[in-house]
């Protein structure tokens, strides 16, 4: 294919090798970090694994230590993890075109600085209103996937950028699986310090999440770059020579438009085209299950196994596994994805984000009919986390491998419309979880028991199997 670079291990240190027509890197110089295409990425990545830190942080504290201060009903447990990803959709929306207008890299830092307010007000909560609203516009922080997004297909040419946008966002999401030891970890060493638990959870949160928040968007606003071809309104002249670049022998023939601000007609243009939906509904059933599935895992675990020897701070840790996968499963996703698009096209990475989609469905009724019909194990539900988180992370990054291709003048619209169908996505699963939580009834010496955890696993799974099988039929139009 014209433009398409082997990858060598070299390219990961040596100078990025640049597309004269976009500048653009063919390559992924990650260890270069003084180049601008590495300092892009890392900030990005950085931007993002301190919002979803910051983000999540509730998640380990609410089963326990938040319920029991505020005195929480499990409804009231829940609809405060609805709050926490009701506002990420709205912002995801705001955006992307903001990100088409303004550039990735302000809308970055302004996302973290926002974000930073509401996490420090989270210590003066008291009742499950507060609770409800603190959480809801923490949730502005999920808002930093798509300026992260954005801002990678921004720097990484289209040979390169499902490897470079699937690390990001996977290394990115890391945070949601380092919060539980973060946070738990400091809590306790509070409780140790002799402060109650009612202060311990508090200052948990202006300890780390606020002061990571204002410290990397500094680090944005200082070290980044909106463009290769430096400040945002200077991105039309990106076919000028880039300095401290070296120019790649290979030419490609397309991925030459730029961001343009969003107009109405192009708006309707976006939401017409079906290449669009597919995307936002892959990235609303795998992305959305995940957020789903950081709120509530630490409970569900917890109900599962909950003994004298199995306590809430150990379910917190067992289901910090599927958060921890993002480490390889979702960067994994995108380099298949950029090795299939070399060797056969974009058809090729459109099926490979189809089918690992449909796997992560198939994974999930999987886990239901375990938890409901066997006696099921901790290790045998980790091993169904995992194969539910490789299979749907790896979609996750395959998403943001194909996304660029579709409309390549509004990246951050089309990536903020697919990133809110990832939060609509929560909501449901969560919705699905709230009223299909399920009852684990032990046996007695005159009754046999039963489980039915698992029921909204199945249900859920039968709902991805669904949601994805239409789009194995449709075209890519002129997209390449």
């Amino acid at each position: 294919m014209d433009g398409a670079h082997e990858f060598c291990w070299s390219s990961l240190w040596e100078k990025a090798q640049v597309n004269p027509l976009n500048g653009k890197s063919y390559t992924f110089p990650i260890f270069r970090v003084w180049d601008m295409y590495s300092t892009a990425f890392w900030l990005a990545t950085l931007g993002f694994f301190v919002a979803f830190l910051s983000w999540f942080a509730f998640s380990p504290l609410v089963p326990e230590a938040v319920r029991d201060d505020l005195q929480l009903t499990q409804a009231q447990v829940i609809n405060s993890n609805l709050a926490s990803l009701g506002g990420t959709a709205i912002v995801r929306l705001i955006a992307g075109p903001a990100c088409d207008r303004f550039g990735p890299r302000k809308v970055m830092a302004a996302l973290l600085i926002l974000g930073a307010i509401p996490s420090g007000l989270a210590a003066l909560v008291t009742n499950i209103g507060e609770l409800e609203a603190v959480r809801f516009f923490i949730s502005i922080l999920g808002g930093t996937f798509v300026p992260c997004q954005a801002w990678t297909t921004t720097f990484f040419d289209k040979s390169v950028v499902g490897t470079a946008n699937a690390f990001a966002g996977g290394w990115g999401n890391l945070g949601g699986g380092v919060t539980v030891a973060v946070m738990i970890g400091l809590y306790e060493t509070y409780v140790r310090a002799g402060f109650s638990s009612h202060l311990a959870w508090r200052i948990c949160f202006p300890t780390v999440p606020v002061p990571c928040l204002l410290l990397v968007a500094g680090m944005v606003l200082l070290f980044g770059k909106d463009h290769p071809a430096g400040k945002w309104s200077n991105r039309h002249h990106a076919s000028e020579p880039t300095e401290g670049a070296t120019v790649g022998n290979t030419v490609s023939v397309v991925d030459t438009a730029q961001s343009e601000p969003l107009t109405l007609a192009t708006f309707l243009k976006v939401i017409a085209d079906p290449r669009v939906w597919m995307c936002f509904m892959c990235y609303l059933l795998t992305f959305g299950l995940e957020t789903a599935l950081d709120a509530g895992l630490p409970g569900l675990v917890n109900t599962l196994f909950a003994s004298d020897n199995f306590t809430h701070v150990d379910a917190a840790y067992a289901a910090s596994t599927y958060g921890l996968l993002n480490l390889f499963a979702r960067p994994v996703g995108g380099v298949i994805a950029d090795m299939l698009y070399s060797r056969w096209g974009l058809k090729a990475k459109v099926w490979w984000l189809l089918g690992t989609a449909l796997s992560q469905g198939i994974a999930m009724i999987g886990l239901g009919m375990y938890i409901n019909y066997s006696d099921a194990t901790l290790g045998g539900v980790i091993g169904f986390i995992v194969l539910i988180a490789v299979t749907g992370f790896a979609a996750n990054g395959a998403c943001y491998a194909v996304y660029g291709h579709l409309r390549p003048k509004n990246i951050g619209a089309v990536a903020g419309l697919v990133g809110a169908g990832g939060n609509i996505g929560g909501l449901f699963y969560t919705l699905i979880f709230r009223y299909q939580p399920g009852r684990r009834v032990l046996p007695t010496a005159t009754t046999p028991g039963s489980n039915t955890l698992g029921t909204k696993f199945w249900i859920s799974g039968i709902v991805n199997f669904v949601g994805v099988l239409p789009f194995f039929f449709i075209g890519l139009g002129d997209a390449v």
